[in-house]
């Protein structure tokens, strides 16, 4: 066993090693994982301090295009006081290895700029600027996906006038190639240095991606600072043929001297990026020939085994799919080594064993299907089953419950939802569960999904009716009645219903989530057996609502914090009495009625 950081980390490998200290392969003996331990050694405070950052920044950032942050602590080494940051371990190359070897298709460069843009907006919504967002900070891993790295001198917070970002010992900090204008001036001329300071040094990383060149050429200091503050950046397509006069634009908006200037957020660089990408894809071959092609595959691996085998595989895969056992997700990872070994990583069987253990694997490592994706729409196609099903997953959770706002993810789920339609049906589960992520998505726009939702307002009630109220009747006819996504529809439009007063709608919808009224009044929310119960009545059953009330009433003095819920239950309750008993006056029956509506106003 390697040197142990923390009775828990133990140094494998090597990895790196610079000024400031060294970058570990590691196992993580607690949780069983391989792991990137950063171990510096600093020379003053201020070094540990951004070190410490680093650590509590990037740790609060959920995102799968920014590195993961798993621990941080202090260590002694050699004698020495070490500090150590441990991450996910990512194989790849920078962005800078990349450019040092020639441009890069444009497609590869509009997708990488994108995800930084997503990054990026992940982090500005968490009220983090990155501040030093440069090509050796990003990597693209060697399946494909990209990670925003060293949030070392990122700022929380942001600011929104001045401050600086000098050092104590008066050094200014950062990427000066990269580096904003009002990061050069600290703010003094009144424009605020936040997040647009990061989409300005993506507009070079940008700049540098379509043509290997960096906006502003000078090499000295003072011959940067000059032009970043006064020189206007030449047109990409003036340095390369080819490329779209909507990224001339783009990267003109980002390099814009005035922040106010600049794209309002990183959400519209990366819808225009997107529609950027769109295009050159739809002019196919004719503009994509400008670049050289991305390198071929060369496998370390043969791949030519023979038919036998593959049957022999796919037969193990299918087994697998079909028996479920267990330990599938064991016998899936062998499956994959064996497939990668005889038929190579970027075969049609690899891939798919690989994103059948991916999806089983999500609610652990919720970042592999994300991982093996770019590879699935490369190797299988876009109109793959499994790719369909890995995109509508991946952008669909994205859009309803992920950061920033869920509507920027409209045109890609519309697109989706089609291409399901195509492969699975109308009434296909993956088709439904896409519409259903874009209804949230829609409902929820920037806001954070509903958590309690008692502090829905109507308004928001009668938006998510809106959206998810035509969704419903396909859910019914095609998923079963204990379908999650059902269920889930249905409570959210029944208390909907109830807030916007419709309780013969909200009525319905509780009869069907809660068949049995006494299991609920006994055991269930009492909150919601209150909502049931009343709808349930209002609607024009006050008979059953009363029928379950004393139950409710029964067991809310042993719950604590309940007194008002109790007084509103009895309140309730003589209502209804009330209700009953003027019905059966009127017309003698005492069965059900239909005027009940006038007698209860909400």
């Amino acid at each position: 066993m390697g040197e142990l950081i923390e009775n828990r980390y133990a140094l494998e490998e090597l990895l790196g090693r610079g000024g400031f200290g060294e970058v570990w392969q590691a196992e993580d003996g607690r949780v069983g994982r391989r792991v990137a331990v950063k171990i510096g050694y600093p020379q003053t405070p201020e070094e540990t301090r951004r070190f410490e950052r680093e650590a509590s920044l990037a740790g609060n950032l959920a995102h799968p295009n920014i590195a993961t942050v798993h621990d941080f602590g202090r260590v002694e080494r050699a004698g020495r006081e070490a500090v150590f940051l441990v991450m996910e371990l990512l194989r790849g190359r920078s962005l800078a290895e990349v450019l040092a070897e020639g441009v890069p298709p444009l497609a590869d460069a509009l997708e990488w700029a994108g995800r930084i843009a997503d990054a990026l907006g992940a982090a500005h919504c968490a009220g983090i600027v990155h501040r030093d967002v440069k090509p050796a900070n990003v990597m693209v891993t060697d399946s494909g996906v990209v990670k925003v790295l060293d949030f070392g001198i990122a700022k929380a917070g942001g600011g929104s006038g001045g401050g600086t970002d000098l050092t104590g010992t008066g050094m200014l900090i950062g990427s000066f190639p990269y580096m904003a204008p009002e990061r050069w001036t600290g703010g003094a001329d009144g424009s605020p240095v936040d997040g647009r300071a990061d989409l300005y040094a993506l507009g070079c990383v940008l700049m540098e991606l379509l043509t290997g060149a960096r906006p502003f050429a000078a090499v000295e200091l003072h011959g940067l600072l000059a032009q970043h503050l006064t020189a206007e950046p030449p047109a990409p397509s003036s340095l390369r043929a080819g490329i779209p006069a909507a990224l001339d634009c783009l990267v003109r908006d980002l390099l814009a001297k005035d922040p106010r200037d600049r794209p309002a957020d990183a959400a519209e660089v990366s819808r225009r990026l997107a529609d950027a990408a769109r295009a050159v894809a739809a002019e196919g071959p004719a503009v994509a020939v400008s670049y050289p092609p991305p390198p071929a595959y060369a496998p370390s691996v043969h791949t030519a085994a023979d038919g036998a085998v593959r049957m022999m595989l796919d037969r193990r895969l299918t087994q697998l799919l079909e028996d479920s056992p267990a330990d599938v997700v064991d016998r899936l990872s062998l499956l994959v080594d064996d497939l990668t070994e005889e038929l190579g990583v970027q075969d049609p069987l690899t891939v798919r064993a690989a994103y059948h253990r991916a999806v089983r694997v999500r609610r652990q490592s919720a970042t592999d299907l994300e991982r093996i994706l770019p590879r699935m729409v490369r190797v299988l196609g876009l109109e793959h089953p499994d790719t369909i099903t890995a995109r509508a997953t991946c952008v669909g959770e994205a859009a309803a419950f992920g950061p920033g706002d869920g509507r920027r993810h409209e045109e890609e789920l519309r697109e989706l939802i089609a291409q399901a339609g195509r492969v699975f049906g109308e009434h296909g589960l993956v088709t439904l569960t896409a519409r259903y992520h874009l209804a949230s998505a829609m409902h929820r726009g920037s806001r954070d999904r509903d958590g309690q939702w008692d502090a829905r307002t109507r308004e928001r009630a009668e938006s998510e009716r809106a959206w998810l109220g035509p969704l419903l009747p396909d859910l019914e006819w095609a998923l079963d009645a204990d379908s999650p996504v059902l269920l889930d529809v249905r409570r959210r439009l029944a208390h909907d219903a109830w807030l916007v007063g419709d309780c013969a709608g909200a009525a319905q919808l509780y009869w069907r989530l809660f068949p049995d009224l006494a299991e609920l009044a006994e055991y269930g929310d009492p909150e919601v057996a209150h909502r049931v119960l009343r709808s349930i009545g209002e609607a024009g059953d006050p008979v059953s609502a009363l029928a379950h009330m004393d139950l409710l009433l029964h067991r809310l003095p042993f719950l604590s914090g309940t007194q008002r819920l109790a007084q509103e239950v009895s309140a309730t309750r003589s209502e209804f009495r009330r209700a009953v008993r003027a019905r059966r006056r009127a017309d003698g029956s005492g069965g059900p009625g239909g005027g009940l509506s006038r007698l209860f106003g909400r």
